[in-house]
Protein backbone atom coordinates (compact mmCIF):
# COMPACT_ATOMS: atom_id res chain seq x y z
CA UNK A 1 0.00 0.00 0.00
CA UNK A 2 1.46 2.89 -0.73
CA UNK A 3 2.34 6.03 1.85
CA UNK A 4 0.04 8.51 2.17
CA UNK A 5 0.88 12.10 1.68
CA UNK A 6 -1.87 13.48 3.66
CA UNK A 7 -1.70 11.54 7.08
CA UNK A 8 1.95 10.77 7.74
CA UNK A 9 2.75 7.58 9.54
CA UNK A 10 4.38 9.28 12.54
CA UNK A 11 3.29 12.64 13.84
CA UNK A 12 5.49 15.72 12.98
CA UNK A 13 6.28 16.77 17.02
CA UNK A 14 6.86 20.47 18.25
CA UNK A 15 8.36 20.98 21.67
CA UNK A 16 7.66 24.19 23.56
CA UNK A 17 8.61 25.41 27.41
CA UNK A 18 6.46 27.01 29.88
CA UNK A 19 4.03 28.91 27.40
CA UNK A 20 1.09 29.98 27.55
CA UNK A 21 0.06 29.77 24.21
CA UNK A 22 2.14 27.47 20.95
CA UNK A 23 1.96 29.45 17.46
CA UNK A 24 2.97 26.30 14.76
CA UNK A 25 3.34 26.99 10.88
CA UNK A 26 3.29 23.42 9.09
CA UNK A 27 2.56 24.10 5.92
CA UNK A 28 0.56 20.58 5.20
CA UNK A 29 -1.73 22.20 3.11
CA UNK A 30 -4.86 20.94 5.30
CA UNK A 31 -6.36 21.22 8.89
CA UNK A 32 -4.58 18.46 10.79
CA UNK A 33 -5.33 16.60 13.79
CA UNK A 34 -3.96 17.88 16.84
CA UNK A 35 -2.49 16.44 20.37
CA UNK A 36 -0.59 17.89 23.25
CA UNK A 37 1.28 15.67 25.88
CA UNK A 38 3.48 17.06 28.91
CA UNK A 39 6.63 16.45 29.56
CA UNK A 40 5.74 13.17 31.25
CA UNK A 41 3.47 11.93 28.24
CA UNK A 42 0.53 13.00 29.82
CA UNK A 43 -2.69 14.08 27.03
CA UNK A 44 -3.59 17.64 27.93
CA UNK A 45 -6.43 20.09 26.62
CA UNK A 46 -6.02 23.38 24.45
CA UNK A 47 -8.31 25.61 22.88
CA UNK A 48 -7.11 24.53 19.22
CA UNK A 49 -7.37 27.23 16.95
CA UNK A 50 -6.96 26.47 12.50
CA UNK A 51 -6.27 29.90 11.71
CA UNK A 52 -5.07 28.70 8.20
CA UNK A 53 -4.59 25.56 6.45
CA UNK A 54 -0.69 26.00 7.35
CA UNK A 55 -0.88 27.69 10.61
CA UNK A 56 -2.17 26.47 14.50
CA UNK A 57 -2.24 28.10 17.50
CA UNK A 58 -2.87 26.47 20.91
CA UNK A 59 -3.41 28.23 23.83
CA UNK A 60 -3.57 26.99 27.70
CA UNK A 61 -4.87 27.98 30.64
CA UNK A 62 -1.53 28.18 32.73
CA UNK A 63 2.19 28.00 31.47
CA UNK A 64 3.50 24.53 30.25
CA UNK A 65 6.36 22.62 28.65
CA UNK A 66 5.26 19.70 26.50
CA UNK A 67 4.62 18.71 22.59
CA UNK A 68 2.69 19.18 20.32
CA UNK A 69 1.61 16.31 18.26
CA UNK A 70 0.09 16.86 14.57
CA UNK A 71 -1.11 14.52 12.00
Amino acid sequence: MAQSTYFPSRPREYTFTNVTSVTIDHNLGYIPEIQVHLQDGTLVQGDVRHITVNRVVVTFVNAISGSVYIR
